[in-house]
């Protein structure tokens, strides 16, 4: 067998069909633009929502130690941006793979366990540490479910083949 990519089949309308499942087209994979923004400002929601329950509404003072800085909202927004923008891009480049989706999810999820960290080296405790590994989570399973569920198969995405009666 070679490795020159077969040319998808029409259908007797001449509409597009899937490429075979051992096609390396099979593989090729996009970016759903509306939904992997979607999953970046639900993220960003996600955590500013746990940080008003948290702070203005709750009393909490959420302060890093280490740091001494105070996780306001402008914190919250610039750390998830930055974060889904990379997670973003990643995927992006590893569509470029065959199994690069899954490849991805694995290393999101151990960028999300390395993050839960952060909050314990810091030197929070109690309550702080919860609220702060609470969005930690949020964050990273919004950003993990919602960038791979914007990544769909590149050949025949969006596309509805129908059949004409003659």
């Amino acid at each position: 067998m070679s490795n020159v990519p077969r040319i998808p089949q029409t259908t007797p309308t001449g509409g597009p069909t899937a490429p075979p499942a051992s096609s390396p087209l099979a593989s090729a994979r996009r970016i759903r633009l509306r939904i992997a923004v979607a999953a970046v400002a639900t993220a960003v929601a996600g955590a500013l929502l746990i940080w008003t329950v948290a702070v203005p509404l709750g009393g909490l003072d959420l302060e890093v130690a280490a740091a001494g800085q105070r996780v306001g909202p402008a914190s919250i927004l610039g750390a998830v941006l930055i974060g889904g923008a990379a997670a973003w891009l990643l995927l992006a480049l590893a569509l470029r793979f065959p199994y690069g989706r899954t490849v991805w999810t694995g290393v999101a999820v151990a960028v999300l366990v390395l993050s839960l960290t952060g909050p314990v080296l810091s030197g929070a405790a109690g309550t702080v540490l919860a609220v702060l590994e609470l969005m930690h989570l949020v964050v990273g399973l919004v950003l993990i479910l919602g960038l791979r569920r914007s990544s769909v198969p590149a050949v025949g995405a969006g596309r509805t083949v129908t059949a004409e009666a003659s």
